[in-house]
């Protein structure tokens, strides 16, 4: 939408209905399980509609090819050669929007202006959905690893608003330190071995991992490979050592190490490399799980829409994560906290779809437009007016 043919408040009208939208959503999905179920369907859709609204508001496509903006025609493109490849292969339709949402997530955050009221309004959301959650578990309302996982998630977004509080008086760090308390309970409690892993590499990032090597350009690199390109080392590495028959108890969760991932990515795998370049697509029954859930984000792209949409989803992901890296340059404790965040769920889902599944996309939006929020009304920024 052109600054100069429609005025700055249509275009924050138009971000609170879809940030409203977006908060009805998640507090709906993950407060009433019923509404969970009615919209599960849906959920993709619900964001795609959500997405759409935000590009409006925020882009002006004839400002981007003026600039020559690389990315919008490399998002074009990589979503129109999705859609041909589901059309070749017959799969399935509906599955084009678990990517589009995912990719135009990635695209939209840095270039989303967000006022200082919209911010501290998904700020303050994030922290009552936790604190929810903290009063009252519901997990077994839906399953122990969703309702540990979505948890371990909120808490993410959460956090961004408690260190803030925690940094003006120090007095408050007690409200971060009874919330892990009540984080790594629940998840303990529910033996969610996913929603351990993500705490665990928040934890990491945030607290231990230096903060110099946020600004370590090799070091950086070497993450943001490892968080994409490693997702699919992890699988052939997985495969192969499951294949031996080796196997171990994992310490206080009720599972193997190898607990049937492995026949998974196995029996996608040999599908797969008849059609590399168009994928598989969606839908397809398999004989080593129940539905077609492939637990792996980036695997997942790959194998569902194939390399030619792998590869251009890779070059999405790399430029917002290296502009990424130049947002957290600076000694922002809020901007790491939510860098740390994203890099916990690329990670996290090594082992499931968490990365991609829509009803978490709010977060992954939130967290994003954290990272790249700065103080001018410049795209991707924050401006002064509410």
């Amino acid at each position: 939408m052109p600054d100069s043919g429609r005025s700055e408040k249509i275009r924050n009208i138009l971000n609170y209905i879809a940030f409203i939208a977006m908060m009805v959503f998640y507090a709906g999905t993950w407060t009433f399980p019923w509404f969970y179920h009615v919209t599960e369907i849906y959920n993709t859709l619900i964001i795609f509609g959500c997405l759409a609204i935000l590009f409006i508001a925020n882009v002006d496509i004839r400002e981007k090819i003026r600039e020559r903006d690389v990315m919008l025609p490399v998002l074009g493109v990589t979503l129109l050669i999705a859609i041909i490849n589901l059309f070749l292969i017959g799969s399935r339709k509906g599955c084009i929007l678990i990517i589009a949402d995912f990719l135009m997530i990635l695209y939209l955050a840095p270039e989303i202006r967000i006022t200082k009221a919209q911010r501290k309004m998904l700020e303050i959301f994030f922290l009552i959905m936790f604190v929810s959650w903290f009063i009252y578990d519901r997990a077994f309302s839906y399953n122990s690893n969703t309702g540990a996982t979505v948890t371990v998630f909120t808490f993410f977004g959460a956090m961004v608003l408690l260190q803030s509080i925690a940094a003006k008086k120090e007095i408050y760090g007690f409200l971060i330190v009874i919330s892990f308390v009540r984080v790594i309970t629940l998840v303990f409690w529910h033996l969610a071995r996913g929603a351990f892993f993500a705490l665990v590499l928040f934890i990491f990032f945030y607290y231990i991992f230096p903060k110099g090597w946020w600004k370590h350009k090799k070091i950086y690199t070497g993450l943001m490979l490892f968080s994409t390109l490693g997702s699919l080392l992890f699988v052939g590495a997985y495969v192969l050592i499951g294949s031996t028959g080796y196997n171990i108890k994992l310490p206080f969760f009720y599972k193997n190490v190898f607990s049937g991932r492995e026949q998974i990515w196995l029996e996608v795998w040999d599908i797969l490399k008849t059609q590399l370049l168009t994928g598989i697509g969606s839908g397809r029954e398999l004989k080593s799980f129940f539905e077609y859930n492939i637990h792996n984000a980036m695997y997942d792209i790959l194998a569902v829409h194939g390399l030619i949409v792998f590869a251009g989803s890779l070059v999405i992901i790399w430029n917002r994560l290296k502009k990424a890296a130049e947002a957290v340059m600076i000694d922002n404790r809020k901007k790491l906290c939510a860098i740390a965040a994203v890099f916990a769920i690329f990670i996290e889902s090594f082992i499931d779809m968490d990365l991609m599944w829509a009803d978490y996309s709010p977060l992954l939006l939130f967290l994003l437009l954290t990272v790249f929020e700065k103080e001018e009304g410049t795209p991707g920024r924050l401006e002064e007016n509410g």
